[in-house]
Order: structure tokens, then C-alpha cells, then sequence
């Protein structure tokens, strides 16, 4: 009996060790690709990037755009092509791609296929997994487009492209946070192997096969400790107590990786990945149910204008400092939501939904009407707010468009209070472009 209860339980280890770290390496390479696909769009959905690209101004474009993979760590690479797929600059951080002679636009050319069936009104970042230069990289392209590409043909609009390479370091840190050795990318044809996580291109379609080898603990405790077993029954105790607690060093590998994907790397806030964690959780979906949730929709005026005037540090400092506003403002059951660029909600719970949201957003009004202090220079970036209370067996989706026209509500008219909804008030929908904003 216990030498079956041995063998039993180390077999078990070997399974979860795998399992785990499949988790947990799925969940860092959809991270991956999730977070280049939002900076792409932050510095290509920008005017400035697209007036420094029509001016030919490298200058301007190294200073705002070139230098993004040193001063952020956001890139390896950053590619800008014409309408016609043609190189016109090429910055990076590594030796995969230097003068722009060396990058062929065919490597990408899945990427810019699927980019040009989409309307550019759409502001679609394509993005996913390719290969470069005999490299694997999470690879985003979009259209660089400036707030009036209304006036301007769209299928003229030049394109960028970006990449975050899958090197040794990358392998390596993947490696120290499952156990596991020798880290590899290959093809699809390749002789399977196990435990391996595909990996996708920009169709949704496997392109390769990340694989590794696992390090079998069970089974090497299972053939130190069974010979001695009959012999050494206190042994068993101590191997309880390891395994015990190689099981919480495993849980907490993956906690950390979930939290680094449900995370905004920028303001520490939730990002819409962490809002969906919340809202599977049975308590979140009693009080909505119940109507017993509001949902508060804040977006900065004029931040934009200071993205364009002061460049991307400044307005990073600006959703930071607007982060930590809301973080004070809320109660300790609420939660704050970074949906994107300069665009907040903040998930309040209580019974008396109505009034609970009153009075939060009296507090993020009066500390958000508060100057934000930058080198040499002070602004404030007044909100829109828009307020939707929750009614009994509401889904979420309509309670947040609720918020959302509500917030549109408040911009359109240039409210400095906020703007509840109400039904009355729905006959204009709301402007998918406006506003689009550029911070990493």
C-alpha cells in the first residue's frame, strides 16, 4: 500500500509539473503578443508618427519613435513601411536587423495581408507569430494614422511594424519559471514533441511549436525513494514535506504569471484581461445580477494635445499620476480599469449602487481637477465621466455602453460634472474615433 501510494503520488507530480508549465508558458506567450499589439496601436495611431513619416524628418521620427525600444524596452524592433510595402526606416535594439536593405517585407507579408482588408476607420492592429531572419518574434502591424485620416485615401496610409524577438534571454526566463531546460522554437513539421505550446501567427493558425524538456521530479524521487522505502519510512514524511512544497513554489509561479497578464505594465492598474477575472468571480456576478454595481467611464480631455506637444514621457506620467487619483478615490472593495490609452473605469459594488457612485465620483472629480506637475512645466487634464448604474439582470456589456455613451454625454457637451445615463439621452451614438490616444 504505501509502496503504491509512493508511485502514485510521484506520477501525479510528473503530470502537474508538466501541466504547469504549459500554463504557464501559454499565459506569457499570449501576454507577449497581447502587449505588443497595444503598443503598436499607442505609437501608430498617433498624428505626430504619421506627420514625421510624411515629412521623411528621421530626426524626428529617432528622437519620438526610433528610440522607443531603449527608453521603454517596449521593442527589439520598429519597421516603417509605405503604402506600397516599401522600406522606409528601420530601428532596433539587436543585431537581427540592421540597415534596412536586410529586412524583406515578404517575412511579414501575412501580417500586412490581413492588415489590408480591415477599414483603417477600425484603428485594427494586426499581430501574432512570425518568423524573421531565421527568428521567431511576436510580430504587430498596423496603419499609422493621424486624427483626420478622414481626409486622407486610407489605402495610402504608410505602415508600422513591430517585433519582439524570442532570444536566448527571452527562452532563458521562461525556462527559470517552469523547471524546465533547452527552450526551443520549431517547425510545425518538425518530430512532435511533448510538452510543447503552439504558436499562432496573425490568422490564428499554428506557425511553430515552442518546446522544452521537462525536468521529471516525481520520477527521480519516485526511483531514489522506493528501494529504501521498507527501510525508510520517516524518508516519507520529508518527501511529503518537499513535495508540499514544491506544489506552493508551483502555484505561486503561476500566480506571478497571472498577474503579469492581468496587469497594465504602465500604471499597475487592471487591464481588461484582469476586468474579466473579476467579473467571473461568483460575488461580482451576484451583485450584478442583482443591481447592486455601477460603472464609472473617465477619459482625459486634452490628453492628446499633450502627447503631441510634450511627447510619450510626459503623457506616460500623466496616466500614472491619473492612476494613482482614481486608486485614492475608490473604496477598497471597488476596482480601477485601464481599458487603453487615456480611457478608465472603475467598477463600484455596493448596495445602494446610485449613491455610491455619486459620491466615488465626486472624489475622482476633485482629485483629477488637480494640476499635474512635469519638468518644467504643470497641466490639468480635466475628465469626461460618465456614470451607468446597474439594473437588476443587466449583462455586463450593456451596462458598460451605458457608461460609455454616458461619458460621450459629458465630452460632447464639455460637462466638468458627471453625466449619469439616461435613456433620453442614447439618440446619438457614440464616435469610435475620437480621442484616439498614444500612451505606452
Amino acid at each position: 500500500m504505501i509502496l503504491g501510494s509512493v508511485f502514485w503520488f510521484t506520477s501525479r507530480i510528473d503530470q502537474l509539473e508538466r501541466q504547469g508549465a504549459e500554463n504557464i508558458v501559454q499565459l506569457l506567450v499570449t501576454e507577449k503578443v497581447a502587449h505588443i499589439q497595444a503598443s503598436t496601436a499607442d505609437y501608430a495611431h498617433w498624428t505626430l508618427a504619421y506627420e514625421l513619416v510624411a515629412a521623411n524628418d528621421e530626426a524626428g521620427l529617432r528622437a519620438n519613435i526610433g528610440l522607443t525600444e531603449t527608453d521603454h524596452d517596449l521593442f527589439d524592433h520598429i519597421i516603417i513601411l509605405d503604402a506600397e510595402s516599401r522600406v522606409l526606416h528601420v530601428y532596433g535594439s539587436s543585431g537581427a536587423i540592421d540597415p534596412a536593405g536586410q529586412f524583406d517585407p515578404l517575412s511579414v507579408q501575412p501580417f500586412l495581408s490581413k492588415l489590408r482588408d480591415t477599414n483603417p476607420a477600425d484603428y485594427v492592429t494586426v499581430s501574432g507569430i512570425g518568423q524573421i531572419n531565421g527568428l521567431y518574434a511576436a510580430i504587430g502591424a498596423t496603419r499609422i494614422t493621424p486624427d483626420y485620416f478622414a481626409r486622407i485615401d486610407g489605402a495610402r496610409l504608410p505602415i508600422m511594424v513591430t517585433l519582439r524577438l524570442f532570444t536566448d534571454d527571452v527562452l532563458q526566463t521562461l525556462a527559470d519559471m517552469t523547471h524546465g531546460a533547452g527552450f526551443a522554437i520549431v517547425p510545425l513539421d518538425g518530430e512532435p514533441r511533448e510538452p510543447a505550446v503552439d504558436l499562432s501567427g496573425p490568422d490564428g493558425a499554428p506557425v511553430a511549436r515552442l518546446v522544452w524538456s521537462q525536468d521529471r521530479l516525481g520520477t527521480a524521487l519516485r526511483e531514489d525513494v522506493m528501494p529504501l522505502i521498507v527501510l525508510a519510512c520517516l524518508g516519507i514524511f520529508g518527501f511529503c514535506l518537499s513535495a508540499a512544497r514544491y506544489f506552493h513554489q508551483q502555484s505561486k509561479a503561476l500566480e506571478r504569471a497571472m498577474v503579469v497578464a492581468s496587469t497594465d505594465k504602465l500604471t499597475g492598474l487592471l487591464n481588461r484581461s484582469g476586468l474579466d477575472e473579476v467579473l467571473r468571480k461568483a460575488d461580482a456576478r451576484s451583485y450584478l445580477d442583482a443591481g447592486y454595481l455601477s460603472v464609472l467611464y473617465l477619459d482625459l480631455n486634452d490628453f492628446k494635445k499633450l502627447n503631441d506637444e510634450h511627447g510619450h514621457e510626459d503623457g506616460d506620467h500623466a496616466l500614472k499620476t491619473t492612476a494613482k487619483r482614481l486608486r485614492e478615490s475608490v473604496r477598497p472593495r471597488d476596482h480601477v480599469v485601464r481599458l487603453g490609452g487615456d480611457e478608465f473605469i472603475c467598477v463600484v459594488f455596493d448596495q445602494s449602487p446610485g449613491a455610491a457612485a455619486r459620491s466615488v465620483s465626486d472624489r475622482i472629480l476633485i482629485a483629477c481637477n488637480q494640476p499635474i506637475v512635469f519638468a518644467g512645466h504643470e497641466t490639468i487634464l480635466t475628465p469626461s465621466l460618465g456614470v451607468a448604474v446597474a439594473e437588476p439582470g443587466m449583462s455586463w456589456d450593456a451596462l458598460l455602453g451605458r457608461a460609455d455613451q454616458a461619458m460621450y454625454q459629458a465630452k460632447r457637451n464639455k460637462q466638468t460634472t458627471a453625466v449619469f445615463f439616461s435613456s433620453a439621452d442614447t439618440a446619438k451614438p457614440r464616435d469610435e474615433s475620437r480621442d484616439k490616444t498614444n500612451a505606452a
